[in-house]
C-alpha cells in the first residue's frame, strides 16, 4: 500500500501539480500563509484560490463548486473555518479522496481518514508564549485577556490563558468589551483584536498611562505596524507565512502527516 502510494505521487509530480487553495475570505494573515504556499510551491505547480464566503446558506454553492472541481486538481487546501462544523460543508470536505486533501490551520475530529494537515494547537501556543513572557507578565498584579465574543477559538485561548495564571498564582479576568474601567494600572493585557488594541491604546493615552511601565499590553497575531505602534507592541502570533511553507512542503512530498504550526513570542516595549 505504501509502495502504490510513492508511485502515485511519483507520477502526480511527473507532470505539473494542480492544487486549489479555499479560503472564506482573503485577509493580511491568509494573505502571509498563500505568500509562504507559492514561495515553497512556486514553479511546481497551478495553484488556485478559490474565495468562499460561507454560511449555511452556501452550503450548496459550495458543494457544488467542489464536485466540478474534483477531478481537475491534485490537491484541495482547506483553510478550516467554524462554519465547516455544519454538517454539509463536513459532507462535501469528507467527499474530496484523502490522497487529494490538506487541511490549513485547525483540525477536524469530523473529517474521516488519513489526510495532511497544518494546525495550531490554540491553548497549547498561549501557554507557552505566555510562559516565555513570564518574568514580565509577573511585574503586573493581574493577567486579562480582551477578546471578542465570537472568535472561533476564544474558548482554547482563554483555557491556556487560564492555565498559565493558576499556575503562576496570576488573578486573571476574561472581558468581551472594553469600558472606561477596563483598562487599569499596573494589570496586563492579552488583546485578541485590532479594534480592542486601539480602543486600549486610546484609553490608555486618555488616562496618561505609559505603555510597557504602567499597563503592559501583549497583541495577539504579528502585523508590520504593531512594530513601531506606541515604541512597539509585544506579539504572539503563529507564523502565518511558515504555515504556507509547511502545508507546501506536505503536497511535494507526498506525505498524510499532521504538523503543529510554529508560533511566535515576539518581545517589544509594550510589555
Amino acid at each position: 500500500m505504501t509502495a502504490q502510494l510513492a508511485n502515485s505521487h511519483t507520477s502526480l509530480q511527473s507532470k505539473e501539480l494542480k492544487i486549489l487553495m479555499v479560503f472564506s475570505r482573503l485577509n493580511d494573515f491568509k494573505h502571509e500563509i498563500y505568500d509562504g504556499f507559492m514561495d515553497k510551491i512556486e514553479g511546481k505547480a497551478t495553484v488556485d484560490l478559490y474565495i468562499h464566503q460561507f454560511s449555511t446558506q452556501n452550503a450548496f454553492h459550495f458543494e457544488k463548486v467542489i464536485k466540478e472541481k474534483i477531478n481537475q486538481y491534485d490537491y484541495f487546501a482547506f483553510m478550516m473555518h467554524t462554519s465547516y462544523l455544519n454538517e454539509d460543508f463536513l459532507k462535501t470536505i469528507n467527499s474530496v479522496p484523502t490522497n487529494k486533501l490538506i487541511i490549513l490551520e485547525k483540525r477536524n475530529e469530523f473529517i474521516r481518514g488519513k489526510y495532511a494537515c497544518v494546525y495550531q494547537d490554540f491553548e497549547q501556543d498561549i501557554y507557552e508564549a505566555l510562559f516565555k513572557a513570564k518574568e514580565a507578565i509577573l511585574k503586573y498584579s493581574t493577567l486579562n485577556c480582551i477578546i471578542q465574543e465570537h472568535y472561533a477559538n476564544a474558548y482554547f485561548v482563554i483555557e491556556g490563558l487560564k492555565k498559565f495564571a493558576k499556575e503562576n498564582n496570576l488573578q486573571y479576568n476574561i472581558y468581551s468589551d472594553i469600558e472606561e474601567n477596563t483598562i487599569r494600572s499596573k494589570e496586563a493585557y492579552l488583546i485578541l483584536s485590532e479594534r480592542y488594541l486601539a480602543e486600549t491604546l486610546m484609553c490608555c493615552k486618555n488616562k496618561k498611562m505609559v505603555v510597557g511601565e504602567d499597563i503592559g499590553i501583549v497583541s495577539y497575531n504579528e502585523t508590520p505596524i504593531k512594530e513601531i505602534l506606541s515604541g512597539g507592541i509585544t506579539v504572539v502570533s503563529t507564523d502565518h507565512f511558515q504555515l504556507g511553507k509547511n502545508a507546501a512542503d506536505l503536497i511535494l512530498s507526498g506525505r498524510q502527516e499532521h504538523i503543529r504550526n510554529s508560533f511566535l513570542f515576539i518581545r517589544r516595549n509594550s510589555l
